[in-house]
């Protein structure tokens, strides 16, 4: 298991001094290049190799936001790798070891200059250390859309969202999703679903499909196609 400590800072915190939930996103994504970079299998070497990690999906089960000034622990652990697909664990801890957040992600290693999966060398495989699995209820890496989407006013995507992979960055995916929440709801999980990338200028259309306790955010491009499927269950 890789770990490191933080604190929750005030550009971390929403209005109610809590952790942002895309902030929580960084601290896990982090991590996983933190471990990565402190070990042989870092963004050059990969880069070197025109090879990328890709997420492919999130679950994040939220126990508890930690608010300003909380110093808090994030740890990552890779706990099994099958075919080209690498499964990650996540936790957001206490320093007295109370349980913030955890969460389960499936990454996909990728060819960048074909844009297709490629299965890790055994040189790539020995570069990480393969811990435990957390124990969790693992939702489906699949999120079916429930109802009747409606339709909201499409936006661009703009600079700063772009990353390193240059497609937009997949905490942004959140992000975007998080602006059609009712303020009162309390948010106690996140799934996001990747299928396509988004790239700078491109066009999103998103839908909203809302049940009881849930909210599905569906992002689409100009052409209909699905990029990013967004659902949070709240409170």
């Amino acid at each position: 298991m890789y770990s490191y400590n933080t604190r929750i800072s005030f550009s971390e915190s929403d209005e109610k001094l809590e952790l942002k939930i895309p902030a929580l996103l960084n601290f896990f994504q982090d991590a996983a290049i933190f471990e990565a970079e402190e070990g042989s299998i870092n963004m050059e070497y990969l880069q070197e190799r025109h090879l990328a990690w890709l997420l492919g999906s999130w679950q994040i089960v939220i126990e508890r936001r930690p608010r300003l000034g909380e110093r808090v622990i994030v740890s990552t652990t890779p706990y099994a790798f099958k075919g080209f697909i690498g499964y990650r664990n996540f936790t957001l801890t206490t320093e007295s070891s109370e349980i913030l957040a955890k969460a389960a992600s499936i990454w996909t290693l990728v060819d960048i200059e074909k844009m297709r999966p490629a299965r890790p060398s055994e040189e790539i495989l020995a570069g990480y250390e393969i811990g435990p699995k957390l124990e969790m209820e693992y939702e489906p890496r699949r999120i079916d859309l429930t109802g009747e989407g409606t339709p909201r006013e499409p936006f661009f995507i703009r600079q700063n969202q772009i990353d390193s992979n240059h497609h937009v960055n997949n905490e942004e995916y959140v992000n975007m999703a998080m602006e059609y929440l009712d303020e009162s709801w309390h948010v106690i999980q996140v799934r996001a679903e990747y299928k396509k990338p988004a790239y700078l200028h491109d066009t999103l259309i998103p839908v909203i499909y809302e049940q009881e306790n849930r909210m599905q955010v569906q992002l689409t491009n100009e052409q209909h196609e699905t990029l990013c499927i967004v659902e949070f269950t709240h409170e």
